[in-house]
């Protein structure tokens, strides 16, 4: 007789599973393992730090309340985490939009995005990029934002990404193409690909994993 297939657990299963059964050091380093990420996200649906280090403090209570509701199987933990935040950052998002004051982003928050290095001329042609392309995400309908932020700023996949909005991932795919698209348009609008060096796609301007223009 054939043995039965096995699975592999998911690698945070016994993490989890470790932070359920009161063991204070599994907490202490889920929370190091994916703080990072839950502040950067609800960094780029803020541009505030005080704000993101609330909502990121907000979404662990959460975590920790609900520990006993996650399935292994059903997502990865940084999926589900990122689900519990979802309403806190989708609830700045919209209030921000709401008071216009998304369409402003700080030069502190620039910073933050896109730490300096040794070369200061490359560093301000960066930044301006940067900032050129903030103002664009925040032109584009929220729906369209979001996905964009979180794959392309945020660096998240589809199943994470899809995951944190509740949409399908093919939803997912074809507003991130979408967003894309428009964004495009409206950087060659604003500044003139030709007069500025600008591509003629986004693709260029992002890097998910470290966050933006290079």
């Amino acid at each position: 007789m054939a043995n039965a297939p096995t699975t592999t657990p998911h690698p945070d299963a016994e993490l989890v599973a470790r932070c359920r059964r009161g063991d204070d050091g599994a907490w202490a380093e889920l929370v190091e393992k994916y703080s990072r990420k839950v502040y950067a996200i609800a960094y780029h649906f803020t541009y505030d730090r005080s704000e993101a280090e609330e909502i990121a403090q907000d979404c662990f209570l959460k975590v920790w309340e609900n520990l006993d509701k996650y399935h292994p199987s059903e997502a990865s933990l940084l999926a589900w985490i990122a689900a519990l935040s979802r309403n806190l950052c989708i609830d700045h998002f919209r209030k921000r939009r709401r008071e216009k004051s998304f369409r402003f982003v700080s030069d502190d928050a620039v910073s933050t995005l896109l730490p300096g290095t040794d070369d200061p001329e490359s560093d301000s042609v960066k930044r301006q990029r940067l900032r050129l392309l903030l103002d664009a995400i925040a032109e584009l309908p929220d729906e369209l934002a979001q996905v964009v932020m979180l794959r392309d700023l945020d660096g998240l996949d589809y199943k994470d990404i899809a995951a944190f909005l509740s949409l399908p991932d093919g939803t997912v795919k074809s507003r991130l193409n979408r967003g894309r698209i428009e964004l495009a348009r409206l950087v060659r609008d604003r500044v003139g690909a030709r007069h500025t060096g600008m591509p003629s796609s986004t693709g260029s301007l992002y890097s998910p994993q470290t966050g933006v223009a290079r």
